[in-house]
């Protein structure tokens, strides 16, 4: 055993207090009487260490509780590269190794030294022959050590929460991000676009007025004023082509289109958007099936109809392209339900397919601008991020979607009963 009768200079009264001091910060520990501390601190051991030392390894047996009494240590892992991944750092008055008082199993982190340390250090042969000789103090370590877990329960799960909304933050700050700059660029693009429809249809114009055709041509000129004219044609098909793509993507803005709060019977705006999309429907052989599962819950919705509709006809589009074979078709289900419990009520709109289903690969990246496996068959990519950017900027809500090759897709939207316009 180690005195700690020189701990710091002092006297040996002197530093059996400050030791005793040290373990009330211990969980195990804060309920013991200063008795038993004094007990504790009888059968413990002084231990000083340099700067940059090891105080214990990963996978090392335990067998030690460590208190600091002075100095600084880090607590590391190592990644599956080598790498050194810090957990925390301790400082005087904090612990490590308390486990292994209760289990002597293996460490779960090394622990090295920042500065010089010196450590009250408890060894658990020593401790269990206290407990022996005093069960009391097993009730008060136990009950100590369970009101520790729930606190730490507690801890981690407020941790788990400020992650996801953080998370969250963070996918809708970079979808904004993305919808500015793609409204950016496409504000710019409008421009030379214009100008060049001007151009190629001042060309054709000129080039089929009276004054050409006056003109006495051979043959081979003729063709090739023809070839000019037929290519003047293309360009303008393919400038104002460009042009409605250039819509779309400033579209992927919100704030490019305008909207205005109702008060609303939620369940009708689904209709009526249902019936925009029924010719589509038919000849996709898309069955559509909308199942309104509020019962006695209101369906009044102040939102915005607008805003509504476009997402869900984007979703319906979606499912048109991709979902099922050409001219096989399938079946769709919209299902509508409300949470009323939440402190904020909402409403909740699934969109659920039985089609192709989208490859793990892509999951993460469907809500992306431009991004799009069906280029071939008129996609853009833009229709997705629209109703993201549309659902969780205008509507205020989420967006969640599921998807299992082969099994089908959903997206389910949840949004509140009463979206708050900002300002408000």
């Amino acid at each position: 055993m180690i005195a700690y009768l020189a701990y710091n200079g002092w006297d040996s009264g002197d530093a059996a207090l400050a030791i005793e001091q040290k373990l009330k910060s211990v969980p195990f520990f804060s309920d013991f009487d200063d008795a038993q501390l004094a007990e504790l601190v009888a059968i413990g051991e002084i231990e000083t260490y340099d700067a940059n030392q090891i105080v214990l390894r990963d996978g090392d047996d335990s067998n030690e509780l460590y208190v600091i009494l002075s100095g600084s240590v880090t607590i590391y892992k190592r990644d599956a590269k080598g790498n050194e991944v810090e957990l925390k750092a301790e400082h005087s008055g904090d612990f490590f190794g308390e486990l292994a008082l209760l289990d002597g199993g293996k460490r779960s982190a090394t622990v090295a030294t920042l500065t010089p340390c010196e450590f009250f250090v408890l060894r658990r042969e020593a401790f269990l022959s206290l407990l022996q000789s005093s069960p009391s103090l097993l009730t008060k370590m136990f009950a100590a050590l369970a009101a520790d877990v729930r606190a730490t329960g507690e801890r981690y799960f407020r941790e788990e929460l400020e992650k996801q909304r953080l998370h969250t933050e963070m996918e809708l700050e970079r979808h904004r991000a993305l919808a500015q700059m793609v409204a950016g660029v496409a504000h710019e693009l409008n421009t030379p676009l214009g100008i060049i429809n001007t151009a190629a249809g001042l060309i054709r114009q000129r080039l089929q007025g009276e004054v050409v055709s006056a003109l006495v041509m051979d043959r081979k000129m003729k063709n090739t004023f023809d070839d000019i004219i037929e290519a003047s044609v293309l360009m303008e098909g393919n400038v104002r082509r460009a042009h409605q793509l250039v819509q779309s993507f400033k579209n992927v803005s919100v704030s490019q289109i305008a909207d205005t709060r109702e008060r609303l019977d939620i369940a009708e705006v689904i209709t009526d958007t249902l019936s925009l999309f029924k010719i589509n429907a038919r000849k996709a052989r898309l069955d559509i099936v909308f199942q309104d599962d509020l019962g006695e819950h209101s369906h009044i919705w102040e939102g915005y109809r607008g805003y509504l509709s476009r997402v869900l006809l984007n979703l319906l589009t979606n499912i048109e392209r991709y979902a099922y074979p050409p001219e096989t078709g399938g079946k769709v289900e919209i299902t509508l339900t409300a949470d009323d419990a939440r402190a904020v009520p909402t409403f909740t709109v699934m969109v659920r397919d039985y089609g192709r289903g989208i490859p793990p690969e892509n999951m993460a990246r469907v809500f992306d601008p431009f991004f799009t496996t069906g280029r071939g068959v008129g996609g853009t990519g833009l229709g997705l991020a629209i109703v993201h950017n549309i659902v969780t900027s205008a509507l205020k809500g989420t967006i969640l979607l599921e998807s299992t090759v082969g099994d089908g897709t959903s997206f389910s939207l949840t949004f509140p009963q009463v979206i708050v316009e900002n300002g408000q």
